[in-house]
């Protein structure tokens, strides 16, 4: 008897005392604006500047680690008709792992893929930035580092970047 008093006085200790372990697979959405600081700095015209976007992202981060693994995909709304513009993106996340409000830096890899009419080009390029996440909400900044050979635009674009994550 004095096992059994035991056991099932450990159980419900264990249960008052356990701490839901939160979800390591995470997803979610968001929505994005494309601006630049070249625009203002030298008057350049950005053809893709206050451009609208909306994507998706899935993110890996194991359980009381302030570290994680995150996949993301975005498609543009360019004001030219004729424009197609999206990005893929796979980068780490480092936070600060605070209770109500969590500063995190990320840094990733990016393919950036865009068409007008027949013609078609892509590149890979870097990209860097932070951002806070208020509960399962997030804001978020990056810098895009380009090698584009675009007429009269040399720009790197910042991304500005805010949605929602489910796990």
């Amino acid at each position: 008897m004095r096992r059994f008093v035991f056991a099932l006085s450990a159980v419900l200790a264990l249960a008052v005392m356990a701490v839901p372990a939160e979800a390591q697979l995470n997803f979610g959405g968001h929505v994005a604006l494309i601006t630049g600081l070249d625009d203002i700095a030298t008057n350049v015209e950005n053809p893709l500047n206050s451009t609208f976007g909306v994507g998706g992202r899935v993110g890996f981060e194991p359980p009381l680690s302030p570290i994680g693994v995150y996949g993301s995909v975005t498609y543009y709304f360019p004001s030219d008709s004729e424009v197609n513009y999206w990005t893929g993106s796979v980068f780490g996340k480092l936070g600060i792992p605070l209770p109500v409000v969590s500063p995190y830096a990320v840094v990733g890899l990016q393919r950036r893929a865009s068409s007008v009419g027949s013609l078609d080009s892509a590149e890979n390029g870097f990209f860097a930035g932070v951002g806070v996440s208020l509960s399962s909400l997030f804001i978020e900044g990056t810098m895009e580092f380009t090698d584009a050979d675009i007429p009269d635009v040399k720009t790197n674009p910042i991304v500005l970047k805010g949605g929602f994550m489910i796990g």
